[in-house]
């Protein structure tokens, strides 16, 4: 049988507990977007951004990279964060990802398929 202490210590870990669950369910839900600021050159490398536009160029890397160009952005796709079906030309896409800096130039970097999302055309 717990004593007193050990029940208010148990009922505290469990507080806080559900607190935690409950962020991180949250945060899954509100997803990328809500923390996310739109694509800019001046942006410093390692911050969250998001690029919106048609897809005007796609180029397969070595390795199962995938490169893109997006509202005149490039957008580098890991082997790993490489969407199915494959983003096309033309294609109206949405893309989440960190600003990196490659052979001078500023890119964006997805980290999962997930964070290139096909948005429909009206």
């Amino acid at each position: 049988m717990l004593v007193q202490q050990e029940r208010w210590a148990l009922a505290i870990l469990i507080l806080v507990f559900g607190l935690v669950a409950g962020g991180a369910a949250l945060l899954e839900a509100l997803g990328p977007g809500a923390f996310a600021v739109p694509f800019s050159p001046d942006l410093a490398d390692g911050t969250l951004a998001v690029v919106h536009g048609p897809v005007e160029d796609v180029v397969a890397a070595s390795g199962g990279h995938l490169i893109c160009r997006v509202g005149g952005v490039r957008i580098f796709m890991p082997a790993s964060a490489v969407p199915e079906p494959v983003p096309a030309k033309g294609e109206l896409v949405e893309c989440f990802g960190l600003v990196s800096t490659y052979s001078g130039a500023k890119e964006l970097v997805l980290r999962e398929a997930r964070d290139l999302r096909h948005v429909d055309q009206e």
